[in-house]
């Protein structure tokens, strides 16, 4: 048979096939520069606003039992945007996704993740990153720094005394740096990163979640709490609770790919310069974190500019929304015994279909209608 009549029945048997070519691996995404990651963090940032606490640790401790259901639904890759401190690093450690955005309305949360930032890049190990945060020198006491469990790492931060000289140099390597990389700061944005880098120093892992003029409320985690939470297979699965999940952000944070912003989730620039430049990156999101922001949105004049920054965002297919709910004035249907904050999430695409329709009458619909959990 000639070669070109054996060609031709290649091809038919080849596009009747029943089988599908096999799908392409997609390539990694290559490193954001400092200058574009610069230029990106003043480009998508707008104006910051007030809120009433420092917000140096969350106060949510049932953040990770919404874990599992990432899994489950195969939340994974993508664009994550996020609110708040570094409670976002463990979701982010689940889903890794292609480019991490955490927007907040406090320009000291976007100085305390580049601060995060310069730690990540200083330090080798979870035990490196603990003794800069803490301030206080603990590797030559922990024999397995692989294996070694978060509650006894900072145990053993807990009975290193304080050095001030081994915390001075730690904090001062961080800003040295920060400021190597030429983003701008200012000599208040400084002023600020020492401000946050000494509370914890010398908070510790007994530092709380504080608001402004009122001492931290019982019901509060410690970091330590935090730290140390586990998710709902036992697991302590926090960004510091394993190494493999530690060197996930490390990786993201040193190719420039976590963008902390400053932005109001119901403001007019910061949300709609994202969405832009997700598009022009052909990038979808696949989770959004909002913690309780939705609570001070709601039923104000910027709820209706929060639902249309929501939906100018490009959305995958499955993408999905993780809240917060205080328990103060109505349990939860999900809320877990002695768990001030109920953890939840529920798909984006249902959320913007429930308030189209009119079924967010009000902040109890928004919170508890179509929630998802493990």
């Amino acid at each position: 048979m000639p070669l070109r009549s054996i060609s031709q029945i290649l091809l038919i048997l080849v596009i009747c096939s029943p089988f599908s070519p096999p799908t392409a691996i997609r390539t990694p995404d290559p490193p954001i520069g400092l200058k574009e990651f610069g230029q990106l963090l003043t480009s998508l940032s707008e104006p910051e606003g007030y809120f009433d606490s420092d917000n140096f640790v969350s106060n949510e401790a049932a953040y990770l039992r919404v874990l599992p259901a990432l899994k489950r639904l195969g939340v994974r890759g993508g664009v994550y945007v996020g609110v708040g401190p570094d409670q976002n690093y463990s979701y982010i450690a689940d889903i890794q996704p292609r480019l991490a955005i955490i927007i907040d309305i406090r320009r000291q949360n976007a100085l305390q993740h580049l601060y995060y930032k310069a730690l990540f890049e200083l330090s080798t190990n979870r035990i490196a990153y603990l003794e800069r945060l803490f301030g206080r020198e603990i590797a030559q006491d922990v024999s397995e720094p692989q294996t070694a469990k978060i509650g006894d790492l900072l145990h053993k931060i807990e009975q290193k005394p304080y050095d001030e000289a081994f915390a001075t140099r730690k904090k001062q390597e961080a800003i040295w740096l920060l400021q190597s990389w030429i983003l701008g700061l200012s000599n208040e944005d400084l002023r600020a990163i020492d401000y946050i880098a000494n509370a914890f120093i010398q908070g510790g892992p007994d530092l709380k979640f504080t608001s402004y003029h009122r001492s931290p409320r019982p019901h509060h985690p410690s970091y330590r709490a935090l730290l140390e939470e586990k998710d709902p297979s036992g697991q302590q699965t926090n960004y510091l609770g394993q190494e493999e999940r530690f060197r996930a952000i490390k990786k993201l944070h040193h190719e420039n790919r976590i963008l902390p912003l400053v932005g109001d989730f119901g403001g007019a620039h910061a949300f709609q310069a994202v969405a832009r430049e997700l598009r022009l990156r052909g990038l979808e999101v696949k989770c959004m974190y909002a913690s309780n922001v939705e609570f001070y949105l709601f039923r104000s004049e910027r709820w209706p500019p929060y639902i249309e920054n929501v939906r100018a965002l490009p959305l995958a297919k499955e993408a999905f929304i993780i809240r917060a709910y205080a328990n103060m004035w109505q349990p939860h249907p999900a809320q877990m015994p002695g768990y001030y904050m109920t953890t939840v999430m529920q798909s984006l695409h249902t959320f913007l279909a429930n308030e189209t329709a009119g079924k967010n009458e009000t902040y109890w619909d928004v919170v508890a209608r179509d929630y998802v959990i493990q």
